[in-house]
């Protein structure tokens, strides 16, 4: 299987990085060609996907570029190869040709929760539409080896309270230490793929900077859901009491009170910011720091997590929950004709 990608001109994947790679043991065709430098890269044809009803890794990957017909890029973030794997898997974007205030949308973050990958196989359609109307940015799967092996982390399969997992989405190294301001929460990335997801979006939020970003996730250890609200709204953003209608409406089971199983407050399903080293924290921070310099961070207006229960929920109702997720959210966002900005003053009175 070959992708076509269009490598961004701010070196967010560059040649020297995947030159950095042990390519001996890396079963990819990377192909430069001339003026567009793009990479034609060819999907290990021995890659096996966890049997446990997911989409195929390549099934995946076809239709995310299938977006590539409609005129949208692909950009390669990096090629991820974690300690004892034998081969490198490409994590990559998708973004409208035009840029401008974009809705952002992640997935695949821990490897175990393959609702919102699928899900956002099967929702191309809202996507293309939606792309029609507002610039999109879309990272569907962040952390390939995971999915195709059920491993949460890069590290390891399965969360552990006493042992810290490497997580792709982890952001610590870029977000400030809340006790001492002039420090990061990490002196580094705790891999080179958090490192390359963090270094896209934020190379990439100067041309398409984030006003809504949604991040697809599920729990196999709680029995009812909850959304995230990390934007500036909080627990009052109606796209975040839209989702938990959405959820409901689909039988996916929401604790609308009480606390987390990280002891978080929720309020009608819903908890406000959190302060978890996350890239959700991220895309909602006002200044991180780079380099030993504080800059602004990318600050969306709507950041919006949702963690669904996985273990006793069919993977198909739990992928067409997820679909209904991301096409209704798409369809609210698509309606709104004023400015983003107006859009988000709007908000902020109802």
């Amino acid at each position: 299987m070959k992708i076509q990608i269009e490598e961004l001109f701010s070196g967010s994947a560059t040649l020297s990085r995947v030159g950095g790679l042990n390519m001996a043991i890396c079963a990819f065709s990377l192909l430069l060609t001339s003026a567009l430098f793009a990479e034609q890269i060819e999907l290990p044809e021995d890659v096996q996907t966890f049997a446990d009803g997911r989409k195929p890794l390549e099934q995946l990957y076809d239709r995310y570029l299938s977006l590539q017909q409609a005129g949208w890029i692909v950009d390669l973030v990096t090629l991820s190869q974690p300690q004892g794997r034998d081969y490198a898997l490409p994590i990559i974007a998708l973004r409208t040709p035009h840029a401008g205030e974009a809705v952002w949308i992640l997935s695949g973050i821990h490897g175990e929760e393959t609702a919102g990958p699928s899900a956002i196989a099967e929702s191309l359609d809202s996507l293309l539409e939606l792309g029609k109307h507002k610039a999109v940015v879309i990272l569907p799967l962040n952390n390939p080896h995971g999915y195709a092996n059920n491993w949460r982390y890069l590290n390891m399969p399965v969360y552990s309270a006493e042992t810290a997992g490497q997580s792709v989405g982890d952001s610590s190294h870029l977000l400030i230490e809340p006790e001492k301001p002039g420090q990061t929460r990490a002196s580094s990335a705790s891999s080179q793929e958090a490192e390359a997801i963090t270094r896209y979006i934020l190379e990439t939020s100067k041309a398409y900077p984030p006003i809504v970003s949604l991040d697809l996730h599920e729990d196999n250890l709680i029995s009812e859901g909850y959304v995230y609200s990390q934007g500036k709204l909080g627990e009052l953003d109606p796209l975040a009491s839209l989702a938990v209608q959405v959820l409901r409406a689909n039988d996916i089971p929401l604790k609308m009170d009480g606390v987390t199983r990280f002891d978080e407050p929720i309020n009608q399903g819903i908890i406000g910011p959190v302060v978890d080293g996350s890239i959700d924290e991220l895309m909602s921070a006002a200044s991180i720091m780079v380099d030993g310099q504080i800059v602004p961070g990318p600050y969306a207006e709507t950041v919006l997590v949702f963690e669904t229960p996985a273990a006793a929920i069919p993977l198909p109702q739990r992928v067409q929950a997820h679909a209904a997720l991301v096409k209704q959210l798409a369809e609210e966002i698509r309606g709104q004709t004023e400015s983003w900005e107006s859009w988000g003053q709007s908000k902020g009175t109802e």
